[in-house]
């Protein structure tokens, strides 16, 4: 076993034989030795490190019995006394790469520090966690977007009400959920690659399953391959199942993981690319770029078009009030933030599960059903909705006011560098 441990590790230059002096110390030699840091973390917890490389899968098998939490805290520490203490790069991408090194392993002690017992506020836990400082602002800063909403959105009842009709109209059989999905999928790829060359060969397995933990999710496999999976519980209407097709794949998560692969490590050997802290600082940079590309792909009028001739057919439905579905899309940016706010409230015990669910249902323009989702999703992934819809508002407030083919250039450089929040908001 320890032999085919070293053996694969050293193919693949990923544990450094000791600690690195001063003089011979490199970022090379730091990386590899949190890539080692990252596998014995996810010896400890499994669903804390996604990794991207098959070896690296085997490698963590081979790992000798769970180190202890607190042994990795000093470690962390000291690889970010090393990282510190190198001469700062002279190239771009060589400093967002140290930048991006370090967020990772403040982020991984911070989750060690964790798993050995420590407390962390949310905004403490979000700020160490994701790496940026998150700017919660007050709900009634989102109530003249709802209102607007209001007026555009006519009829009885509540806007909540009449938004929960709307969505109710739309909903897709269960067993048309599968035609949807592909048909939105492959849309998505098209339009994607007008904008962006894919690699080849790259390829996106989809799974419909039940009792999954979120409505969809996107699992990287390595060398250009995903797996969507999505959850055929969840209520779902034709506009969510777009959204989540371009989501999850094209120019989403799939892309993104592709792109990373391709630029960062097969180009550039930077092999700390091939494993992620779930939620570390890559993930609210991984959600800015899955959420904004819906809307950068389908613009509104040609999201409202394709829904309704191709999607709606599909699920056996027709389009209804195809004004009030302009609205309610045109208004999801006005609301960017306010899922934070609730979470941070509801995760911090400042209000109950009643609240918060009556409070996204206003805020973030759902369903009582989604709201439900929502809350189920805090219980089990925390403040990694928060980091998600800061994710979204950043790269939102950096798009704004830029061509539609600026936003796109912009879109492909996001996904091929080792950017943090910081570096998406520094775009504007």
């Amino acid at each position: 076993m320890r032999k085919l441990l070293l053996t694969l590790t050293a193919a693949f230059g990923l544990i450094a034989a000791a600690p690195a002096s001063a003089k011979t110390d490199s970022i090379d030699a730091i990386a590899q030795d949190y890539v080692s840091l990252a596998l014995d973390a996810k010896k400890v917890d499994p669903d804390l490190i996604s990794i991207n490389s098959p070896a690296l899968e085997q490698a963590v098998e081979s790992k000798l019995p769970k180190p202890v939490p607190a042994a990795m805290v000093t470690r962390s520490g000291e690889l970010i006394a090393r990282l510190d203490a190198l001469p700062k790069p002279q190239e771009r991408l060589e400093t967002m790469r140290l930048h991006s090194l370090r967020a990772r392993l403040a982020s991984l002690q911070a989750h060690l520090q964790v798993m050995s017992g420590a407390k962390l506020p949310i905004g403490e836990q979000v700020e160490r966690f994701y790496g940026f400082k998150p700017d919660f602002r007050p709900l009634s800063a989102y109530d003249p977007a709802l209102e607007r909403l209001d007026k555009a959105i006519p009829g009885p009842g509540t806007l909540a009400e009449r938004i929960a009709a709307l969505k109710t109209a739309a909903l897709v059989p269960p067993d048309k959920i599968e035609p949807v999905f592909n048909a939105a999928l492959a849309e998505c790829r098209r339009r994607t690659a007008l904008h962006m060359k894919l690699r080849q060969p790259e390829s996106v397995e989809v799974q419909f399953l039940h009792d999954q933990p979120a409505p969809a999710e996107d699992v990287y496999q390595g060398d250009g391959k995903s797996r969507a999976r999505i959850n055929l519980d969840s209520p779902v209407d034709v506009d969510r199942l777009l959204a989540a097709a371009c989501h999850e794949t094209y120019p989403g998560h799939h892309s993104h993981f592709v792109n990373i692969d391709d630029a960062l490590v097969r180009s550039r050997g930077w092999h700390e690319f091939d494993v992620e802290i779930e939620d570390g600082p890559q993930f609210p940079v991984a959600e800015s770029v899955a959420e904004y590309g819906v809307g950068l792909t389908f613009p509104v009028e040609e999201r409202i078009a394709f829904e309704r001739d191709v999607l709606y057919p599909l699920a056996s439905l027709k389009m209804q009030n195809v004004d009030a579905w302009r609205a309610y899309i045109s208004a999801r940016p006005d609301v960017l933030g306010a899922t934070a706010t609730v979470a941070r409230d509801y995760l911090s015990g400042a209000i109950d599960q009643a609240t918060a669910h009556k409070l996204f249902i206003r805020y973030r323009l759902q369903t009582p059903t989604a709201a439900g989702q929502m809350l189920k999703m805090l219980d089990a992934f925390g403040s990694m909705v928060i980091a998600s819809d800061f994710g979204w508002y950043v790269m939102d407030q950096s798009m704004q006011g830029k061509s539609v083919d600026e936003q796109w250039r912009l879109f492909r450089q996001i996904e091929r560098e080792p950017m943090l929040l910081e570096d998406v908001a520094a775009l504007r």
